[in-house]
């Protein structure tokens, strides 16, 4: 699990560097040049601040494709699932086909809907939000999830659904 100090971090760092070169731009951009001067230098800036930009985008991209909920990437991080559990979403409840879950296994959530879109999010005993996805109608999403702790973990929609959205809440407990 990424820890979220380090993003921070290195969010900030990001930022003030790129603060810097900007008001490094600007600062050194306040000398009255004829244009025909400044455009070779602007060019040369532009063109190494998009392979930069470029550069940082693959990175994060390649980084975070582990973290996505696409069935054979967490598989290959958890596991292949040793448990099935169908998960159905429908204005205002959650039906699943067990509620208890052994720890440790890798788990995979059958998602789908019967009416609108809504966010499967499961919360850990302390409230953190440790994987989520999407259950939509006509669509099955498959979620795999290793829980680590025992306690019970939280269920709640993630998609405003309808005026009653805050009570579709359920619980699965973890032993």
């Amino acid at each position: 699990m990424i820890n979220p100090q380090l993003v921070l971090a290195v969010f900030l760092v990001v930022g003030v560097v790129w603060t810097a070169v900007w008001a490094w731009v600007l600062l050194s951009s306040r000398q009255t040049v004829p244009y025909t001067e400044v455009a070779p230098k602007v060019t040369v800036l532009r063109r190494r601040l998009f392979w930069l930009i470029l550069a940082l985008m693959v990175v994060v991209f390649l980084v975070s494709m582990r973290l996505l909920p696409y069935r054979s990437i967490r598989a290959g991080v958890f596991g292949m699932p040793q448990l099935s559990i169908d998960v159905v979403a429908q204005q205002w409840s959650w039906t699943f086909s067990q509620n208890e879950i052994p720890r440790g296994v890798p788990v995979e959530f059958v998602v789908t809907s019967r009416d609108v879109n809504h966010g499967f999010g499961i919360y850990d005993p302390q409230g953190r939000l440790v994987t989520q996805v999407q259950a939509m109608p006509g669509y099955t999403n498959r979620l795999i999830y290793v829980f680590r702790q025992p306690g019970t973990y939280m269920i709640r929609c993630l998609e405003l659904c309808g005026v009653p959205h805050h009570v579709m809440v359920a619980a699965l407990t973890v032993k």
